[in-house]
This record gives structure tokens, sequence and C-alpha cells, in this order.
């Protein structure tokens, strides 16, 4: 393996931004912590989200930037698609995915982005399957900021994009309960946004930099860092999709 301190130091690089990842798509009721706060929180709606067995039962878990949501005016919700007694998953169609469209629409939001798990955007390929019309075939790889999706031909057996929006997939997008679909995402990014403190940085300390105190040991130890946080100036402008099947 040659340097071992030098794979190891590039294989936590990529489990560090792995874990940001996961950070970032923590489910609703779980406390934010040390951790960036997360997309499902930023896409919830405490009225429609407290009962059942696949949502949370405590309001508080819903309130961010120090703001109570419970109860509160409606701009501080995002549009979310439940099911009705928030126990059953739904099968997922195309009228849930342009129904949360023209809600976003209505509220002035514009999503520029859908983010869903790859078993989602497969049943979704199979939705548009029965509705494929060659013409000219296209093939695309929708691309947001740098983050690539999956390349495929447009609205066709693998989904590039949805009414023009860039669909990306991510492995760690949460579910409602065993054999169950992954949530989707539909963000506006005008409104939503990562603002970094610090960009990531790593540290290295021990007997071979010369100070063997900071860790107390004869040894070698590195660290990752990176500060910052998701913030969203308007919870209308996104939404979720949920209980899906």
């Amino acid at each position: 393996m040659g340097d071992v301190r030098q794979v190891l130091k590039e294989e936590m690089g990529k489990h560090h931004a792995e874990h940001i990842n996961r950070m970032m798509l923590e489910d609703v009721d779980t406390p934010v912590g040390n951790d960036f706060e997360s997309l499902d929180r930023l896409t919830s709606d405490p009225d429609k989200m407290t009962t059942g067995t696949n949502h949370v039962s405590a309001t508080t878990d819903h309130d961010i930037y120090s703001i109570t949501r419970d109860g509160s005016a409606d701009f501080h919700s995002a549009e979310v698609d439940v099911s009705a007694d928030s126990t059953t998953n739904r099968n997922l169609s195309l009228n849930q995915l342009d129904g949360l469209f023209q809600q976003l629409w209505t509220r002035g939001g514009n999503p520029k982005v859908m983010l869903t798990g790859y078993d989602t955007l497969m049943r979704v390929q199979q939705l548009l399957q029965s509705q494929q019309r060659f013409m000219d075939s296209k093939r695309v790889t929708p691309t947001y900021n740098g983050v690539k999706g999956v390349p495929g031909l447009e609205a066709g057996f693998i989904v590039a994009t949805y009414n023009g929006v860039p669909m990306i997939p991510t492995k760690d997008m949460p579910q409602d309960g065993a054999g169950s679909l992954s949530r989707m995402y539909y963000l506006d990014t005008d409104y939503l946004w990562f603002q970094t403190a610090i960009p990531t940085q790593y540290y290295e300390s021990g007997i071979e930099t010369g100070d063997p105190f900071a860790i107390n040991r004869l040894g070698q130890e590195g660290l990752y860092r990176t500060m910052g946080e998701m913030w969203c100036s308007f919870f209308g402008a996104s939404g979720s999709i949920r209980d899906l099947q």
C-alpha cells in the first residue's frame, strides 16, 4: 500500500464527505446537535407530520433557527404531500409529482432540483415508460452546481429530468418504514443554500510532526473539520413527498 497513512487520509476524506451528506439527509426527528441542519427539517410541516407511525410526534422537532413552527404562520412550513393517516404508504403516481409542483408554483416557489433515492428514481422511470414516445432520442446527464445525476434519455427509460428539473439520486435518502420508497425533496435553491464558515481543513499532530503531547501518546493522529450551516429564507418554496411505496 506504500504510505499507509496517506491512503488512510484519502479514505477518511471520502468518509468525511459522505458523513456530511448523511447529516443533510437526517430525519426531521433527529436533533441537529453539532451537525448541519437537514433538508428533511427544512421541507417539513408540523401540522401534517405529527401523527402516525411514519412521522414524529413531538411538534418541537420541527423548530429551526429559533422559530417555533407548530401553530405559527403558514410561511414557516414547507409544502408536504403525506399519507392522510400518516401510517399507510401510497403508490407513487405522476399526479403526486405534478401536484407538488403546482402547490410550490402557487406559493411563489420554483424548484431547481429534485432529490430522491435510486429506488424512487427507478419507480418514476417505470411510470414514464408506458408513455415513452421515440421521436429523437437525446442522452442527458443533469448537473446542478457541480452535482451530477444519472445519465439517461429525456423522459425515457432512465429519467434525467422531470418537468425540466434535474432529478439527483442519493443513497442516503430517508424512507418511511420498511419496504417503502425513498422520499422526494423539491428544492428551490433561490431560497435554500449552504453557507460555509470554514472550508474543509485537515489537521495532523503527533510524534512525526514534533508534538506528541497534543495527543498524549507516541503516535500520529489526523482529523478533518468543516464548519457551516444549511439556511432557508422561504420554507414554502420547497417541499417533499413522503409515505411512498
